[in-house]
């Protein structure tokens, strides 16, 4: 299967669209934020937490604090965004933490009953993407007079290579097949009307993996910068949609409509890399020793 090549010409499509991306302070939604900045975009950053101080308000940034866990917190800032721009063109449903190594652990309470499953994973990785999307479909069409005719805005979507393999990490990997579920579900519903499409990274250097103890298994990870690179090839092609872009090593690959499926597409590449069940479990042991 050929990679897709992102030429730095097809970003210049970026130029003057008006994005918002959730998780923008840090990892692949900061580098998302500065690739679109670079191209021309219009970008609103949203997060729990402010980006760094080199970020600063100008009349093409903004950051607005959003928890994602909260429908009214997420309503928010998209009502915030248009009343800065007066409308939103794509949308990168990118927030995101990592696997809770206590889920379904059999905890008790106070009282000695079992104790609920911690959902700060599932409400973060998944509900939260599910409401972003239901904003973003709502926003993105309202101001579709805004756009040239036939051309339509965007979601993006953070999945993973998670999404499709066996991959030890728990709620996190519930939330990934979940996200591949929005893609699947939604495709034909919001078809016509806003393309809706996935990044799914493989190892990539961000806050929530030791690079250094993966690289020292002799894995390769990638910067966000890759990553982000994907993320804009889905916001400016007006070709795609219900895809999956999958990264490894700053190389691209759409494994959803892939000839043969996703499963047949997806181990024909894996098979390229690193096995990263053994990888997340040694990862998972590591965690779990550093708890301890």
């Amino acid at each position: 299967m050929a990679t897709i090549q992102i030429s730095n010409d097809s970003l210049s499509l970026l130029q003057d669209k008006v994005i918002l991306i959730t998780g923008g302070s840090s990892g692949i939604g900061r580098a998302t934020v500065e690739l679109c900045l670079k191209h021309g975009a219009t970008v609103i950053a949203s997060d729990i937490n402010p980006p760094q101080a080199d970020f600063e308000a100008t009349d093409k940034f903004k950051f607005v604090k959003v928890d994602v866990t909260s429908w009214e917190s997420l309503h928010d800032a998209f009502v915030q965004a248009e009343k800065w721009f007066g409308r939103i063109d794509h949308v990168f449903a990118n927030a995101g933490v990592s696997t809770t190594t206590d889920f379904l652990d059999g905890k008790l309470d106070d009282n000695g009953e079992l104790a609920p499953p911690n959902m700060r994973t599932i409400n973060v990785n998944l509900i939260g993407v599910l409401n972003t999307v239901h904003l973003a479909a709502h926003y993105i069409q309202k101001h579709s007079t805004h756009r040239a005719e036939g051309e339509l805005g965007s979601i993006v979507v953070t999945a993973s290579t998670s999404s499709f393999q066996n991959f030890s990490a728990g709620d996190y990997t519930i939330t990934k097949h979940g996200v591949l579920g929005i893609i699947r579900g939604l495709e034909h519903q919001i078809e016509g009307k806003v393309r809706l499409n996935a990044v799914a990274p493989s190892w990539t250097a961000t806050g929530m993996i030791p690079s250094d103890f993966i690289e020292s298994l002799g894995v390769g990870v990638q910067t966000p910068e890759a990553v982000a690179r994907s993320v804009a090839l889905l916001f400016t092609d007006q070709q795609r949609h219900s895809e999956v872009i999958y990264s490894w090593d700053g190389n691209y690959q759409e494994v959803n409509k892939a000839k043969g499926g996703l499963l047949d597409a997806s181990e024909k590449l894996l098979v390229n890399v690193a096995n990263e069940e053994t990888v997340m479990r040694k990862l998972r042991e590591l965690m779990l020793q550093r708890q301890g």
